[in-house]
């Protein structure tokens, strides 16, 4: 019983890796459904830790985290390199990698530079494992920029976890959504 329970709670925490929207459909809101929970997707990464002292990012494809997760069409993950600004954003285009408690996201390479769409921009912030709340997008930014340099300024339900944001962007290449992506 007591292994069973432990399998349990080790299989709810890794489906909170990745991006909650699994439905391929370019939404970011809401969480996933039960059915979700019970088969592996791209946005959630496998139990599987590296075996032996593998380094981060270095498991091959189908190696001990199994394939790596990938966004919905449309969504990007990115890493802020500084706290947004109003309208702005740099950040590094943010790539998975295989660690002892699964898939996360890393900032790699050279930041780019965001334009924020005007008018209604969605955002959304993190409240726990699967879980997030609708805000307006100075709110998120706000929450960035205290994750980066003051997170003791971040109150409950938010917490810092981790800098990865789902964003997706309009014809224009500005984004008109993001949400921050939870990891414990």
């Amino acid at each position: 019983m007591i292994g069973t329970l432990a399998l349990v709670a080790a299989l709810g925490s890794v489906a909170a890796c990745g991006p909650e929207d699994t439905s391929g459909a370019g939404g970011t809101g809401g969480s996933a459904g039960a059915g979700a929970a019970a088969k592996p997707s791209a946005a959630q990464p496998s139990a599987k830790a590296p075996a032996g002292g593998a380094s981060a990012g270095s498991a091959a494809p189908g190696g001990d985290c199994g394939q790596p997760p990938k966004p919905p069409a449309g969504h990007k993950m990115v890493e802020p390199v500084v706290p947004p600004s109003k309208g702005s954003m740099s950040a590094k285009d943010a790539q998975p990698a295989c660690t002892p408690n699964g898939w996360t996201y890393h900032g790699k390479g050279e930041p780019k530079y965001y334009l924020f769409a005007t008018g209604e921009v969605k955002a959304e912030l993190a409240t726990g494992s699967g879980s997030t709340k609708s805000v307006p997008v100075g709110e998120l930014w706000m929450h960035a920029g205290d994750c980066m340099t003051n997170p003791s300024a971040v109150k409950a339900p938010y917490s810092c976890s981790g800098n990865i944001y789902d964003i997706t962007v309009d014809g224009e290449g500005k984004i008109d959504s993001i949400k921050e992506v939870w990891h414990p």
